[in-house]
């Protein structure tokens, strides 16, 4: 199975909206029962252990779900799962650590970006083989979950779930308050620009706390205004960074003057926590905010009687509004000793069942997405169209150190130190490095 070309163009996806319906499931774990209790099962008939490392949760109604999932999955399959949970930086630093040491666990909850690293490293095994007569397929998910999981043409893992950045969350009540029409969110940059405009004439800085941090928000949100454009961050014809091209110098200008709208300017934004942002915006005080769908939790617990809206993140006329995705996907060890197994395991929590269950974001598969949404979310349409029109980062094994300095430009640009131009000049030449780096 090939997977897609790095960047669609927007008219690839307008057809993926014309045919965004999913034939749903996956092989799930009845199918293919008898061939993983044989390999659960050793010669002295005791059970094998299967070992899964996931991301720690606070809700705890979700943690009970996953762990009703693993039962199912433990009596199907005769099997015990050894399921480990840690916070996003403990698993990021552990699971790489005993990857490194063939230690690691069988069944692996990577994030996106962690995908190339790990591939480039054998630390992971290529899937195409086994995806052959799986039952699952590429429609089943969205397309820029589906190729997160490709590095050098070869598929090494499944998505599990999905988040995008960006939606723009907007207030009602502040919208109406500055005589614009609150059930008409801006569409443009400019209507949105507009918009900031005559909301701070109601109340200074009050439109958009932006935000530029360690976090990986910045560079996604950048990288999202770059493909609303048009544009790509990394050209797989020259392999070479396309920032400086006229989609990623338009997309951090736009950043620049949304920023200007809020607290302290731009200049206020360089250093402020994404959360912070965010908590600007639950409590009244900034009408506007970029977030991800899973915000709308936040806003249940912390501002429940907020009347808000979610819409598409702004476009450039004539463009298509191009969220950026995150999430996690399911790949395989490839020092571990039950490889079928461990796959059996990985197409069970992809399905189309279980994904409603026990995914810690949207599930990726997208019929698993619209129950999801329908059941759990406001606007449920708009952040499915959202999740559609989506792409993935650069699938290179440094991703990380691209990604920091990808930010450091940006603030750049932020504190005023250069124009986006300029600044975006400056940083070609270390983000080509370091691209050619991961060759």
């Amino acid at each position: 199975m090939k997977r897609g070309k790095y960047l669609v163009g927007i008219a690839a996806i307008a057809l993926l909206l014309s045919g965004c319906s999913s034939n749903g499931d996956a092989a799930d774990s009845s199918e293919t029962q008898d061939s993983s209790t044989q390999e659960a099962v050793g010669s002295d008939g005791e059970k094998q252990t299967l070992s899964f490392w996931t991301l720690q949760q606070s809700d705890g109604p979700l943690k009970d779900a996953q762990e009703a999932a693993v039962a199912d999955f433990e009596a199907a399959n005769n099997v015990d799962i050894d399921l480990i949970t840690f916070p996003y930086g403990e698993l990021q630093d552990k699971l790489l650590i005993a990857a490194a040491s063939n230690a690691a666990p069988d069944v692996m909850m990577l994030d996106q970006i962690w995908v190339a690293q790990y591939a480039g490293a054998g630390y992971i095994d290529p899937i195409d083989e086994l995806m052959v007569d799986s039952g699952i397929t590429q429609d089943d998910y969205f397309p820029g979950a589906w190729d997160s999981g490709f590095y050098q043409d070869q598929q090494f893992t499944v998505p599990f779930d999905v988040g995008v950045w960006a939606l723009l969350y907007y207030n009602k009540d502040m919208f109406t308050a500055a005589g614009l029409d609150p059930e008409v969110p801006p569409a443009t940059w400019d209507e949105f620009l507009a918009a900031g405009e005559a909301l701070n004439a109601v109340k200074d800085e009050s439109a958009i706390a932006m935000f530029a941090s360690d976090g990986d928000a910045t560079q996604v949100l950048w990288d999202a205004f770059t493909y609303s454009g048009g544009g790509m961050i990394v050209d797989p014809a020259t392999n070479t960074v396309s920032l400086d091209q006229p989609a990623g110098v338009d997309g951090l200008q736009f950043y620049v003057d949304s920023a200007d709208l809020g607290p302290g300017g731009a200049k206020g934004a360089a250093g402020r926590a994404t959360e912070d942002a965010f908590a600007l915006f639950t409590a009244g005080e900034t009408a506007m905010n970029f977030y991800g769908e899973w915000g709308q939790d936040t806003i249940t617990t912390r501002a429940p009687d907020l009347n808000y809206g979610v819409a598409l993140l702004p476009a450039p006329a004539g463009g298509t509004s191009v969220g950026t995705f995150g999430g996690f996907n399911l790949g395989i060890s490839s020092t571990s000793e039950k490889k079928k197994l461990a796959w059996e395991f990985v197409q069970y929590a992809s399905g189309f069942e279980k994904q409603q269950e026990i995914t810690m974001l949207t599930p990726a598969n997208r019929a698993a997405a619209e129950v999801y949404l329908q059941e759990r979310r406001k606007f449920p349409d708009v952040i499915l169209q959202q999740l559609n029109q989506a792409l993935f980062r650069p699938l290179i094994p440094n991703y990380t150190e691209f990604a920091n300095e990808q930010r450091k430009v940006a603030i750049s640009a932020l504190l005023g130190e250069q124009s986006p131009d300029e600044a975006i000049a400056s940083g070609i030449p270390k983000l080509n490095e370091i691209l050619n780096q991961s060759k």
